[in-house]
C-alpha cells in the first residue's frame, strides 16, 4: 500500500503507528555481519518490518510517519525490545548491531535506562549491544550525535556510526565520535570493482580506521566482484545481500561461497619480533583456595585500588576473584551471613583467564576482546609452564597493543600495508646478530614508470597490489618476511630453504598476470622512457635479484643493502621475468689510497 492513497492521511497513519508500537506489532529481521579474514560471524544487524497487511510495513514509511508525529523515541524503544527479545530467543551469537536516531533524543517520549531493563529482562549483556548512529544531519545538530555516542558509551555499549560518507560532516564526526566502528556507506561499496576512484575512497577510510584503530565495516555489497575487491583491499567486515539478506530466521553459518574467498585479502604489516605476556607480567597478593571469603572482601575495601585477586594452591593457579563481583555479591541483603565463611574458590570468576607467558599479547587481546560475555574489569593470570608467575592487568595488554599498533602504522605502506624500511632493517639486524642464514631478493617491476605514464597511478596501484598478493602467497609466512619499500619495490627476506623454488613461482604467477595489466587485446603501447625517448613497451616483466649475505663480515643491513643493490642491478641488466643470484656475498671494501 502507498503512503499516498488519500484513505490514509496523516491521523490515519499516527494512529497505526500508535496501535503497532503499543501491540508491539514490528518484526525484526536480522542480517549476518563477518569477518572478512578466517570468516565467521560476528555479529547481526536489526531491522525492523511492520506487519505486511499494514500502510506501514515499510521501515522508511514506518520511521517518517514517527518523525512526523513526534514518536520516534517510543517506536525505536519498541524496536529495540522486540529485536533484544528476538534476538535472545534465537540465541543469535555475537553482537547485536541497533539501528538508533540521534534526533529522538530530542522527542518528548524518550526516557533514560530503557535499554538496560530491556537486556536485564531478556538476559543479553551491555558488550553485546553496538548502536548504529547515522551522521545525516545538518552541522548545526551534531551536538546530538555526540550526545548520544557519549550517553551509549559511558553506559557500556559499543557505537558504531552508520553510513560514513554519506552525511554532512564526514571526517569531522568521525574525529570527535571515535566510535568503536564505522560503517562505510553503500554508495563507496556499489561497482567498487569497476571504479577506481571509489576505491580510492575506501582505501582511504580503511587506512584511517587502521591507524585509529577503529573497526570498519563495507556494508551494501551486492556482488561477488564488490565482496572480492574489498577482500583484496583488506577490509576486515563485511555485510550484504551478497552474504546473506535480511531474515525473521538467519543463517548461524556463512555461505559456502565466501569461503572461497579467504586468504585473498593483503595481508596487514605483521612484526617478526614477537611482543609476549612476558613484558607486562606483574606480581600480586593472592590467596589460597580455602581462604574465607571474609578475608577478600576486607582485602578489597580495605585498597580500592585492589581490582582483582589470584586464587592459588602451591603454585597451580586456579582462578581470579574480581573485585566488582564479590562486593556485588556482599552488597545484598544477609550476604554476610550466607557467604563469609565460604571458601574463596566458590567466588572465582566465572570470566577467569590463564595464559602462559609466552603468549603473543595480540592473541591475549583477541581472547579478551573478541567474547562479548568478557569483563574487561577482570585481570588474567599468567603461568610458566603451568606453575603461577603473576598476573596481566588489561589496561596494560590494551596500552601495549595499542602501541604497537601505532608503530605497525608508522612503519607499514599505506597502499599495501606491507612494512618498510625501518621493520625490515630490524629483522635483517636482528637475524645478522644472532647469525641466522638468510636469502635477500629484491623484486622490482621492469618499466614500472612508463607504464604508469601511460595508464595512470590507479592502474599502477593495482598492479602493487596485485605484486604484493602474489608475494605474500609465495613465502612461508612463519620464517619469511614480505617488505615493501617504496613504489613497486618489495625486498623479500626468505628464512626457508626452498626460496629459489618460491622466487621461481612469484616469477610465474607475475608473467600470467602481466598480461591482464594491459587493455584488452592488446599487447604493447607507447609512452617515454627515463631519457625522455618515446618508443613502444610490452607487457610488464619482474627482475628479482637474490644475495646471501656472509654472516661472518655483515654485521649490519647496510652491509647487506649495498650487495642487495648490486643483485638488483644485475638482474635488471638481464631484462625479463628473470632471478639473478649473486654469488658475491661481502660488499667490496672502500678504497682508503
Amino acid at each position: 500500500m502507498s503512503l499516498q492513497n488519500p484513505v490514509f492521511n496523516q491521523t490515519t497513519l499516527q494512529k497505526e503507528l500508535r496501535r503497532l508500537i503499543e501491540f508491539k506489532l514490528l518484526t525484526p529481521v536480522f542480517q549476518p555481519i563477518i569477518a572478512v579474514e578466517n570468516p565467521r560471524i560476528i555479529g547481526y544487524e536489526a531491522l525492523i518490518r511492520g506487519p505486511e497487511d499494514s500502510p506501514l510495513h515499510k521501515p522508511d514509511a514506518l520511521f517518517a510517519v514517527a518523525r512526523e508525529s513526534r514518536l520516534l523515541a517510543a517506536l525505536e524503544f519498541a524496536c529495540r525490545e522486540v529485536s533484544c527479545e528476538r534476538f535472545a530467543a534465537l540465541s543469535l551469537p555475537g553482537k547485536l548491531f541497533l539501528n538508533m536516531s540521534p534526533i529522538s533524543f530530542t522527542d518528548s517520549q524518550y526516557r533514560d535506562g530503557v535499554t538496560r531493563e530491556i537486556l536485564q529482562r531478556v538476559g543479553l549483556s551491555a558488550e553485546r549491544l553496538v548502536f548504529e548512529l547515522t551522521e545525516s544531519q545538518p552541522l548545526d545538530e551534531l551536538d546530538l550525535l555526540r550526545a548520544a555516542s557519549d550517553h551509549f558509551q559511558r553506559q557500556g555499549f559499543a557505537v558504531a556510526l552508520d553510513d560514513l560518507g554519506a552525511g554532512y560532516a564526514g571526517l569531522r564526526v568521525w574525529s570527535e565520535l571515535c566510535p568503536d566502528y564505522v560503517k562505510i556507506d553503500r554508495h563507496f561499496i556499489s561497482g567498487i570493482d569497476k571504479d577506481p576512484v571509489k576505491r580510492e575512497f575506501v582505501r582511504a577510510m580503511l587506512d584511517i580506521a587502521h591507524r585509529m584503530g577503529h573497526k570498519a565495516i563495507a556494508e551494501g555489497i551486492e556482488t561477488g566482484a564488490e565482496y572480492a575487491t574489498l577482500v583484496t583491499m583488506g577490509v576486515e567486515y563485511a555485510q550484504g545481500y551478497f552474504i546473506a539478506r535480511p531474515q525473521a530466521l538467519p543463517p548461524l553459518e556463512l555461505p559456502t561461497a565466501i569461503a572461497g574467498y579467504a586468504g585473498n585479502s593483503v595481508r596487514r604489516y605483521q612484526d617478526h619480533f614477537t611482543r609476549t605476556v612476558r613484558e607486562i607480567v606483574m606480581d600480586s597478593v593472592q590467596v589460597t583456595s580455602t581462604t574465607n571469603a571474609e578475608t577478600v572482601v576486607k582485602m578489597f575495601r580495605a585498597d580500592v585500588r585492589l581490582a582483582c585477586v589470584p586464587v592459588v594452591d602451591g603454585d597451580i593457579p586456579l582462578g581470579m576473584v574480581s573485585r566488582a563481583e564479590i562486593l556485588n555479591i556482599f552488597s545484598r541483603r544477609f550476604a554476610h551471613e550466607l557467604h563469609a565463611q565460604k571458601p574463596i574458590r566458590d567466588f572465582i570468576s566465572p570470566l577467569s583467564i590463564i595464559v602462559d607467558v609466552g603468549t603473543d599479547l595480540k592473541v591475549v587481546g583477541q581472547l579478551i576482546s573478541e567474547d562479548p560475555q568478557q569483563n574487561l574489569s577482570v585481570d588474567f593470570i599468567v603461568s610458566d609452564a603451568n606453575r603461577y608467575l603473576g598476573v596481566g592487568k588489561v589496561r596494560d595488554l590494551l596500552r601495549a597493543i595499542t602501541e604497537e599498533k601505532l608503530r605497525v602504522a608508522r612503519h607499514s605502506n599505506p597502499l599495501t600495508q606491507l612494512p618498510g624500511n625501518v621493520p625490515l632493517y630490524e629483522w635483517v639486524d636482528h637475524l645478522l646478530l644472532h647469525k641466522k642464514e638468510f636469502v635477500v631478493a629484491y623484486c622490482d617491476i621492469n618499466h614500472f614508470k612508463p607504464f604508469n605514464d601511460a595508464f595512470g597511478y590507479s592502474a599502477g596501484d593495482e598492479v602493487i597490489l596485485q605484486l604484493s598478493r602474489i608475494l605474500c602467497d609465495c613465502v612461508d609466512t612463519a620464517s619469511d618476511f614480505v617488505g615493501h619499500v617504496g613504489g613497486d619495490d618489495f625486498i623479500l627476506v626468505f628464512g626457508s630453504a626452498d626460496w629459489q623454488q618460491r622466487c621461481a613461482q612469484i616469477l610465474v604467477r607475475f608473467e600470467a598476470a602481466s598480461s591482464q595489466f594491459l587493455p584488452l587485446e592488446s599487447t604493447e603501447y607507447w609512452s617515454v622512457d627515463r631519457q625522455g625517448q618515446r618508443q613502444k613497451f610490452g607487457a610488464l616483466t619482474l627482475a628479482i635479484g637474490c644475495v646471501a649475505p656472509d654472516l661472518e663480515f655483515c654485521k649490519t643491513h647496510h652491509q647487506v643493502s649495498q650487495l642487495l643493490a648490486e643483485a638488483k642491478h644485475s638482474a635488471k641488466m638481464q631484462g625479463g621475468n628473470n632471478l639473478f643470484q649473486s654469488r658475491r656475498r661481502k660488499p667490496q671494501l672502500a678504497r682508503t689510497d
